[in-house]
This record gives structure tokens, sequence and C-alpha cells, in this order.
């Protein structure tokens, strides 16, 4: 038998017969992580020649030496990703991964690399740059140029540097998706540079997710003028909490200002928007106007994120609501969802449909 993905735990421990590892000599796909065993890494090191994907959980400078063996002894690389490593073991790393600059097409990685190892991937299409609130400066993708790059997600990344990488190598990008956990550091203005590095370098984008801010509402306008292949939106909502009383929420998403816009401005393929962090969901008020001026185009897909309890903004209007415009071809989707249900999406417009049936079916057999 032979194996072509592998996944090597924490406190890893095998024990087979002489030859057995032959069995991984066909392996394409490995995850690997540094608190498991180094005399399998050694077999791996020897057997594998043709990894195609590797992820790695790197844990201190143990295993070092083996995984830049490992690496240069790959064939044709097209995939790697560091899950977790520190920054002295990815500067001793980060070299062997040149030797498949061309092979080379999506990164991830929570370290940066050196600005000549970032430059030598020419074929890189997928980038995704991992952060934390304690490294704040990305100084070496600083008028990164990447020709080939199509994708770009980052998390924690300060956004002046992000801006910068967009401008430098934005042009055949067709998604980003920008996220920051640190709300004092995502001001209006720091969203202004990004907002307008995508739709003066990206020309090409139709997937997009990126901070929302009231202020930034002018902006938005413009990157939907200019950026004419937008499909998917998907907005990063922060909501104020009143500091004396946990419970009340403080208005913070303009909606009417917003659906105006998105009705007004959007491009004919743009489709679907997707908000995310709030418990904040719009009003019928504001809703229904939306769905009017939206109507005659293609139909939309909604989707809201929710933190809290659902029952406090569903109820038997929005469902009607939503129900009319469907039967009118103005909208596809209207989706709740929360991960704390599911790891995808699980619409919960949906079961509050079937509890409400399930209660009616309840009282008609009394």
């Amino acid at each position: 038998m032979e194996y072509t993905h592998l996944y090597i735990s924490q406190n890893f421990d095998y024990n087979f017969i002489t030859g057995a590892e032959l069995c991984f000599s066909k392996i394409e796909f490995l995850k690997f992580n540094s608190r498991g065993n180094d005399k399998f890494l050694s077999i791996l090191t020897k057997v594998c020649k043709s990894i195609k994907v590797l992820k790695l959980n790197i844990y201190g400078p143990d295993y070092n030496d083996g995984i830049v063996k490992l690496i240069e002894n790959q064939k044709k690389l097209f995939d790697i990703s560091f899950l977790d490593i520190d920054k002295p073991s990815c500067k001793i790393i980060e070299n062997s991964l040149i030797k498949h600059a061309n092979t080379i097409q999506y990164i991830s990685t929570c370290e940066q690399f050196e600005s000549k190892v970032f430059r030598s991937f020419v074929n890189l299409k997928i980038l995704e740059l991992n952060g934390n609130k304690t490294n704040k400066e990305w100084y070496n993708i600083r008028n990164l140029f990447l020709p080939s790059l199509q994708a770009l997600n980052a998390i924690d990344i300060p956004i002046d540097w992000f801006a910068n990488l967009i401008e430098s190598s934005g042009k055949k990008i067709t998604k980003i998706s920008y996220y920051n956990s640190d709300k004092n550091a995502n001001n209006e203005v720091y969203n202004r540079v990004l907002i307008q590095a995508i739709y003066n370098n990206c020309p090409n984008i139709m997937y997009l997710e990126l901070l929302y801010k009231n202020e930034n509402i002018l902006d938005l306008e413009k990157l939907l003028i200019n950026c004419q292949y937008l499909k998917r939106l998907g907005f990063y909502c922060y909501y104020r909490e009143n500091l004396f009383c946990q419970t009340e929420i403080q208005k913070y998403i303009e909606w009417d200002n917003l659906f105006n816009i998105l009705a007004i401005s959007s491009p004919l393929g743009l489709f679907e928007f997707n908000f995310k962090g709030t418990n904040e969901k719009p009003e019928l008020e504001s809703l229904k106007p939306f769905f009017d001026n939206w109507e005659g185009r293609h139909p939309i897909i909604l989707k809201f994120q929710m933190e809290g309890n659902y029952r406090k903004v569903i109820n038997d209007e929005l469902i009607d609501l939503v129900k009319r415009y469907k039967e009118k071809g103005v909208i596809k989707d209207y989706v709740y969802y929360s991960n704390f249900f599911h790891r995808g999406y699980t619409n919960i417009l949906d079961k509050y449909i079937v509890e409400v049936a399930k209660k009616k079916k309840r009282l008609e057999q009394y």
C-alpha cells in the first residue's frame, strides 16, 4: 500500500517493520508538527521526494536542519504553509525555499521572509500573511513585486504595509481579504489608504473582504465605480459597546447610506454581500428601499454573521419581506449564519422558520 497524504501530530511515535517506510515514497501532502518524532522526520527526508503540499508547525530550533533537508529534497514543491514558526527558525528555513522559487504557487506564513526570498517567488499566485499584535512591522513586504500574484489574504498585518504591497503587486489580483483584530489600529485614514490602493491598482478584483467604517463611505463608492469586475464583497464590521452598560450597543453601521451606495454604484456583476463581526442588523425600513432599488439586477445574496441570540433580529415580518422579494426575483438568498453552530454556513433564518413551523404544529395538535 502507498500513501499520498500524511499527518504527523504532536508527540507522534511510530513502530513499523523494516521496509515499511517505502509506503511513504509517494507522499504528496504532508502536515508536520515539529514536536513529533525526529527519527521519523529523517525517514521521510530520505524516502519522500514528491511532496507538493507542505504544512509545518515548528516549535523551536531542534528540527530546523531536518526540515531544511526535507524541503530541499523535494522535486516540485507547489504549496507551503508555516502554521506556527518562530523568527530564528524562519531565518534558517526560508533559504531552502529558494530552490523551489519557480514552482511555488501558494505560501501561507506567520513570519516574514527576507525580501530576497519573497522576490524569488516569481510564479506565486496566492499569498497569506498571518501577523499578530506584537509583530507590527512587516518591512520586508514593502515595495515587494510579485508578478503572478492573484490572491492576497492578510490577518493582523499593519494596514499601511498591506496597502503598499497591493500598490506594488496588485495588477493581476482578483481576490483580497484583510482583517485586523486590533480595533484601535484601524482608523478611517488608514482604511482610506487601503481602499484607494485597491481601486487604483487592482482593476481585475472580483472577491474582496475589508474593514467597514461609515467614515469611508465615499471611498467605498469610488471602489465600486472603479472595480467593475467585483462579484462578492465582504465587510468586517466592528460594533461599539457602551463602557457603562455592556448590554447596550451603540448604532455603528449607517445602513441607509450604505445600502443607497450599494444600490446606485455597484457594478452589474456584484451580487453577494457578507457582513461579519457585528450583531447590529438592518431594520426592515432600511431593507425594503434597498430591495426596491436592486430590482432588475442580478438576484442578490445577503449574509450576516451572528454572534448572539438570533431571535433578537429574526421575526415574522422579516420572513415575509424576504419571501416577497424572493418571489420577485430580487433576492436569491438571505442568510443569517453563525460559526457557533457549525464551522461553515448554517442558515439561521431557515432554522427560525423550522422552529416556527414546529411550534405551529404543536399548537394545532392541542
